[in-house]
């Protein structure tokens, strides 16, 4: 066993002429030189603190971007904060004021002062308790050059209360519309100044980090989603040679992000995931789980990122959704995945059934329902599978709606739980099997945009007019893409002939049907919703006749 003692170690015992170096560093040369770089590699690496890492001088300090798991193939590049291209010049405005009223006046100024990350928005002029502090103004509101009638309403009513003794715009002349000549005088004196304030790496943005270290013919990337602690990219093969600096940058400036990946395949398969590589931060490089926890209205989820579908970019879509459900709904979710319609359903409908092709994301769904159980209020989903849609409507009418109304067929919780047995697992419960009912289903959600109108086929001819009346047929609320000049038609055209009515838009009724473009994911192409009444032509009919 190799025994490091931390206060003997030096640069001279390891190798000739090496510059200074941190504990861990030393602690993997030595173990390099002893043991074999692979032991060494082993070792837990730094968090990347605040401080610097010296190397060669004080003057010259380095960062470990290393807060990469073990599992991460990925080499984490170390930067130095203190490189020159970091180093930035931007004039503000300021006002300079006596130290002793800036208190004051930073509370009648606290929404227009510059933010910006690290760095302090008063600056202290000399030591004695009368000299002046600077308030640096914000960047956008109060851009210099700008005409004094132009500032925020709170800036100019400071000025004119306080009166202003010189005001320096870079040759820019007052708006006459500020009547500064009636301006108090009885008060401290202000003056607005143009200030020039130096920045360096850590009052920088991400964006603007990046624009100093990649070359000048490619792009900055600016867009990324977040689900919890996983910021995803999709980089283009521009930026591919410069990824893990673009990843080690987003990994230190995003305070609550752990791992940085990007999309390197297309959206596809039968549970609509992607490849996708960790280029920076925790987790398998190519393979293995990326657990993280999202919070979204008010719920909280659990999800492998890597294994399942989620699209943070969708909550207020999602939430729409939800609120569209009157109390008296029997919600049935197709395509649930880890929950994000299911569960928040669950304080506005009735009942909520959830179903999703992926095993995966059902394990995830059960753990999210026992974990969110007290925010709803202390309900849970009535029913959870794991088949594909036309099993699951197959199952759902034969063996839950088939034996009485919402009304009167409401399974209690006493018997829900006799019926899913001991273990609590309501997976796959069958409720005509363990001699019990549920209410029909009222709403049918279909989140699966690629492919979720050719879905709907899954509902053709499994209904008897016997059980279930033309009035109680569910309504369908399904997701679809679309690339034509007129979606809503387009929509409405594919989910008919999906549903054995032929390519007529007109053929899902005449009302009742609704549309909304919920947002333009693409130049031309749009994510839509489309809500109707299933027809009563297509859950009668049966699959021979839709074939014809």
């Amino acid at each position: 066993m190799l025994t490091i003692d931390f206060f003997t170690i030096s640069a001279a015992s390891l190798t000739p002429k090496v510059p200074p170096m941190s504990a861990v560093v030393a602690v993997r040369a030595v173990v390099a030189r002893h043991v074999g770089w692979h032991a060494s590699s082993s070792l837990p690496r730094l968090r990347r603190l605040r401080g610097h890492v010296s190397w060669s001088s004080p003057t010259a300090t380095a960062r470990v971007w290393a807060r990469a798991a073990a599992t991460s193939a990925a080499p984490p590049p170390t930067l130095d904060p203190a490189d020159e291209r970091f180093n930035t010049e931007v004039s503000v405005l300021a006002l300079r004021a006596p130290r002793r009223e800036i208190g004051g006046l930073m509370l009648s100024l606290r929404k227009h002062t510059l933010c910006r990350p690290r760095t302090h928005k008063v600056v202290h002029l000399g030591d004695g308790a009368d000299e002046s502090s600077l308030i640096l103004l914000d960047e956008k509101t109060c851009a210099p050059g700008c005409d004094v009638g132009a500032l925020p309403e709170a800036v100019r009513k400071v000025l004119l209360d306080t009166g202003v003794d010189r005001v320096d715009m870079s040759d820019t002349d007052l708006d006459t519309s500020v009547d500064l000549e009636h301006a108090r005088v009885d008060t401290p004196r202000v003056t607005l100044i143009t200030h020039t304030l130096v920045l360096r790496y850590d009052n920088l943005s991400a964006e603007e980090c990046l624009s100093k270290l990649l070359p000048s013919d490619v792009t900055v990337p600016t867009g990324f989603e977040t689900a919890g602690t996983i910021a995803h990219l999709n980089l283009r093969d521009q930026h591919m040679c410069h990824k893990h600096v673009i990843g080690a940058v987003l990994l230190d400036k995003l305070p609550n992000i752990k791992t940085v990946v990007t999309k390197i395949g297309e959206t596809g398969g039968p549970f609509r995931t992607f490849k996708m590589e960790v280029i920076a931060g925790e987790g398998g490089h190519l393979t293995g789980p990326l657990i993280t926890s999202v919070s979204e209205n008010g719920l909280t989820y659990q999800l492998d990122f890597r294994n399942m579908y989620w699209n943070s970019r969708l909550g207020t879509e999602r939430m729409r959704l939800v609120d569209s459900f009157s109390e008296h709904d029997v919600v049935l979710d197709l395509c649930a995945g880890v929950g994000p319609i299911a569960l928040p359903a669950l304080k506005k409908a009735k009942k909520v059934y959830a179903n999703d092709l992926n095993p995966d994301a059902v394990a995830f769904l059960k753990k999210n329902d026992s974990r969110n159980k007290k925010q709803n209020g202390g309900k849970t989903l009535s029913w959870i599978g794991s088949m594909n849609a036309r099993e699951c409507v197959l199952h759902m009418v034969n063996g839950v709606g088939s034996m009485g109304t919402a009304d009167t067929s409401v399974q209690s919780e006493s018997s829900r739980k006799q019926s899913l047995g001991d273990s609590g697992d309501n997976s796959s419960v069958n409720p005509s099997d363990a001699g019990q009912s549920l209410p029909r289903f009222t709403q049918a959600v279909m989140n699966l945009p690629e492919g979720g109108v050719d879905l709907l086929s899954c509902f053709v001819g499994v209904f008897n007019e016997t059980h279930w009346s033309r009035e109680s047929l569910p309504q369908i609320n399904v997701y679809a893409f679309s690339k034509s000049d007129d979606p809503e038609r387009d929509v409405s055209t594919r989910a008919a002939e999906s549903l054995g009515l032929g390519p007529n838009a007109d053929a899902l009724g005449a009302v009742g049907v609704y549309f909304r473009r919920v947002r333009n994911v693409a130049p031309g192409k749009y994510m839509m919703l489309l809500s109707f009444q299933l027809p009563a032509e297509a859950a009668y009919s049966s699959i021979d006749s839709m074939e014809k």
